[in-house]
């Protein structure tokens, strides 16, 4: 990215580890009392959480 001066930062989430990575992605067990598709069944399907987020000025 070029130098640029910016009055204001916007970062955007394309896919979570949960709905974005296969491993978290269908059934992860054979039991049918729980739901394990993280993508459907997860209270937490649509938060992300960045652990850093840094913008730089001269």
């Amino acid at each position: 990215m070029p130098t640029t001066l910016a009055t204001h930062l916007r970062l955007e989430v394309l896919a979570s580890q949960c709905t974005g990575g296969p491993q978290y992605a269908g059934e992860q067990d054979d039991d049918p009392a729980t739901t394990t598709d993280c993508a459907t069944a997860s209270p937490a399907r649509s938060q992300v959480r960045i652990a850093e987020f840094q913008a730089f000025s001269k």
